[in-house]
């Protein structure tokens, strides 16, 4: 005979649903929660909420104006007269080549002896990666 039966994931007549579901919390203070819903539901707090919100977006729609419009005047004035263009624009196919090709080589050569070490190996590419992204940030 198996341990489960076949109606081992099926309903249970003598279990309800009761039994398993907890029941709401209930709150051991009730001023707190009565004062707030109060407050939030008069018309005098709601048209408190809404004239501060309509004064923050008049005031986002103000701030800066002027320095913009500055900006603006400046970059019509002086407009870009040439398209500037890069001389080494070999760098792109090195980059693709290095991307392609170089980086897959060296990552699976370092896969391969760190697979040989077993957990060292491992852990010592995973930190290794780490400590070199982390110096690379620290340089920049």
């Amino acid at each position: 005979s198996s341990h489960f039966g076949p109606n081992h994931f099926g309903p249970r007549p003598w279990v309800s649903r009761q039994d398993y579901l907890l029941p709401p919390p209930n709150s051991r203070t009730k001023a707190p929660q009565a004062a707030m819903a109060v407050a939030s539901s008069s018309p005098f707090f709601q048209a408190l909420v809404v004239a501060s919100s309509v004064l923050v977006a008049i005031g986002q729609s103000v701030r800066g104006a002027a320095e913009t419009a500055a900006v603006a005047v400046a970059a019509a004035e002086y407009p870009m007269k040439e398209v500037p263009t890069n001389p080494n624009s070999d760098l792109a196919i090195y980059a693709l080549l290095a991307s392609a090709v170089v980086v897959p080589t060296l990552g699976i050569g370092a896969m391969l002896a760190a697979k040989e070490k077993g957990w060292w190996g491992a852990c010592c590419l995973i930190s290794g990666l780490i400590t070199l992204l982390w110096a690379y940030y620290a340089y920049l």
